[in-house]
């Protein structure tokens, strides 16, 4: 919930709000709660052919929908989205629907290799075959792995005139070559959150071309919210789980 008053906001740039109230951040609390106050101009409605498991993931959609906007991915575009976790699986989904013509993954659990597949996604298994040697030269790099390594790694691959959108949040450093970055003027940018996403999110769900039930591998009741939250450090298998209240 952004103040609406700010300079940012007034630019449509509500994410950048620094005044915003964002659930789950501190200290403001989460969504684990019976009923939930929002602006109506922040609330949308959700059409029946959208399940409750998806809905659920139209907020990791809409960080894909902004990393494509970021990235300015259009018709013909290659994209490489570095990290298969919810966001880079979404965000490589995303991609496509905005035209890509070949998206490719990064990938080191072969669980996400398989749902790479399933989804119709081209994957690389980094721990076999190093970036650097698997031949491409994207026009577009989304960053959702965190890691500064892959991010180097995938960074030194990007096309001339390309762009880099780091998404993904996993140190204070980064590693970077400027002559790599100034030779080919590359254009490097950040994403923070999204703005201005929600309708785009719903009617990319609805229609199917981003799929969010195939990512869900997991359901919780509220009881084992905690499980549900550290379930990734456990399970491998694990890419999103959903708490069901009420189940």
């Amino acid at each position: 919930m952004p103040c609406r008053r700010c300079r940012q906001c007034l630019s449509g740039r509500y994410n950048l709000c620094p005044d915003v109230q964002f659930f789950a951040t501190p200290p403001y609390d989460g969504a684990f709660c019976q009923y939930l106050v929002m602006p109506a101009e922040f609330v949308f409605a959700v059409p029946d052919t959208i399940s409750d498991d998806a809905a659920g993931l139209l907020e990791p959609l809409s960080v894909g929908i902004w990393a494509s906007r970021r990235a300015a991915v259009a018709p013909g575009t290659s994209v490489l989205v570095t990290g298969a976790g919810p966001i880079g699986i979404i965000a490589a989904q995303v991609a496509r629907a905005y035209g890509a013509d070949r998206v490719t993954v990064t990938v080191v659990n072969p669980h996400r290799l398989a749902l790479a597949a399933q989804l119709g996604l081209e994957a690389i298994d980094v721990s076999a075959t190093p970036i650097a040697e698997a031949g491409l030269e994207p026009d577009v790099l989304v960053e959702c792995s965190g890691n500064p390594r892959a991010t180097w790694d995938a960074f030194s691959t990007v096309a001339r005139a390309g762009r880099v959108v780091l998404v993904g949040m996993g140190g204070d450093e980064l590693r970077l070559s400027l002559p790599h970055l100034q030779d080919r003027e590359i254009t490097l940018t950040g994403a923070f959150r999204y703005a201005n996403t929600w309708p785009t999110a719903i009617q990319l769900a609805a229609s199917g071309r981003v799929d969010l039930d195939a990512v869900v591998t997991g359901h919780y009741d509220l009881a084992s919210a905690e499980a549900a939250l550290t379930a990734a450090r456990t399970d491998p298998t694990a890419v999103r789980v959903i708490v069901r209240p009420g189940h």
